[in-house]
């Protein structure tokens, strides 16, 4: 395998597969339950950094709405 370069925050390898990006550091619970890859895989190098961007881009939007979100769910108090 080599080393290629690509989107800051991924390291990139080229194998007999085609290239493969994995994020450096590590994604929440939140991030990956809301569509944020850890691992991408590409057949050219323009493909694989659209992807990267587009992961960054979506892991960044995905913090910020992890911030916002309230600590504990709101719950209703029940009447009888």
């Amino acid at each position: 395998m080599s080393v290629i370069m690509c989107m800051p925050g991924w390291h990139n390898e080229r194998s007999d597969d085609g290239l493969r990006a994995t994020r450096i550091t590590p994604l929440s619970d939140y991030q990956r339950s809301n569509g944020c890859l850890q691992q991408i895989v590409a057949l050219d190098e323009g493909e694989l950094w659209l992807l990267c961007d587009a992961q960054t881009r979506l892991a960044e939007r995905v913090a910020t709405a992890e911030r916002l979100r309230p600590r504990q769910p709101f719950l209703p108090h029940a009447t009888t």
